[in-house]
């Protein structure tokens, strides 16, 4: 397969993923892997799809957590992570290497806002304890068709 057709691929998988599976180095130097919101996915966020658009990397992933968590914790003392999607009836999956920061923009916080993450974060967009994530990889792996590829994102 292409290298185009294989990353028209990885994005099919990412943007109709449920959830996304988030990879961060705890304080022991161990991987903490958690599911998460996955804002890639275009039938449940379909307001961020333009937000996709500005980046220059089109992999760049975006999550929403507590500032309370551990992983901003981590993300503090270690960019480093891994983003995974996959698609199970398929046994299709892709997971993305690279570093996360912790978004500061508080405009860009309240045009990703949904009201419906007052679950989540019951004081809502300007609370202190909602934080957003921007994870950008630089490299990706995939495992289709019984296949497993790796390649480096430019």
């Amino acid at each position: 397969m292409e290298l185009a057709e294989k990353l028209k691929e990885i994005l099919g998988v990412i943007e109709s993923a449920e959830v996304v599976y988030l990879s961060t180095i705890d304080e022991n130097g161990y991987p903490s892997t958690r599911a998460m919101l996955n804002l890639r996915n275009k039938k449940q966020f379909p307001h961020l799809i333009p937000m996709y658009g500005k980046e220059s990397n089109e992999f760049t992933i975006y999550l929403t957590t507590n500032t309370s968590s551990a992983k901003i914790k981590e993300i503090k003392n270690n960019s480093k992570a891994a983003v995974y999607f996959c698609n199970p009836e398929s046994f299709t999956g892709t997971m993305l290497q690279g570093k996360i920061e912790i978004v500061t923009s508080k405009e860009f916080k309240h045009h990703a806002w949904i009201k419906e993450w007052e679950l989540y974060y019951p004081g809502g967009i300007d609370s202190e304890d909602f934080s957003m994530l921007r994870f950008v990889p630089f490299s990706f792996k995939t495992y289709s068709d019984f296949q497993v590829e790796t390649e480096k994102i430019d």
